[in-house]
């Protein structure tokens, strides 16, 4: 069974939720873009990925109160660094209907790929944000537009739900709430406006 229930019926959106975590992602995006960049576009759980990672947390751990900053990104910290770094793309008009039918911004794994070499989870978080954005280009766009618990982003997400069951991907259990939505489809977002 598929996780899709806790993302629908997850609970109600609340203002400045995981707040702390998207402001350190912000205040990261301000400080080093050039190796926010450069993680974004490594593959989940890939040698590349642990190594812009490294090069990242120096700024992470300053933003996030001078914690201490080792390890990997988990998606969600991932997905909130991709949210940050779109944010000066949705300030303009961008045409996400027409750059969808682009080839080159949906995840791509590497043709020698070993499902045990890469971070299956932030994988299937990934190709469900690809699949959601291909299905729906505006209403992804609408829905990282709008603010945190705002009725738009409630109708973005609702404009979206009937595209879940086909974009999770097969053998996965994606345990997401509805607010997760819109990490979900930022860094699919991000590569289709930055390319």
């Amino acid at each position: 069974m598929i996780g899709l229930a806790l993302l629908l019926a997850g609970t109600p959106m609340v203002p400045g939720m995981d707040q702390a975590t998207s402001d350190a992602a912000e205040c990261v995006v301000d400080n080093d873009i050039r190796d926010v960049r450069a993680l974004l576009k490594t593959v989940p759980g890939s040698p590349s990925e642990t190594e812009a990672t490294s090069k990242v947390l120096v700024y992470y751990g300053g933003c996030s109160d001078n914690k201490m900053a080792a390890g990997t990104f988990s998606w969600r910290e991932r997905a909130e660094i991709a949210e940050a770094a779109l944010a000066p793309m949705l300030r303009k008009s961008p045409d996400v209907a027409g750059a969808v039918a682009r080839d080159g911004w949906a995840l791509a794994m590497p043709a020698n790929a070993k499902p045990a070499d890469y971070a299956a989870v932030t994988i299937g978080v990934r190709m469900m944000g690809d699949c959601l954005v291909r299905a729906n280009p505006q209403g992804s766009l609408a829905l990282l537009r709008s603010d945190r618990g705002s009725a738009d982003e409630a109708s973005a997400i609702n404009s979206l739900s009937g595209n879940i069951a086909a974009c999770v991907p097969a053998g996965q259990l994606l345990k997401l709430k509805r607010q997760d939505l819109r990490l979900v489809v930022a860094e699919p977002l991000y590569h289709l406006l930055s390319r």
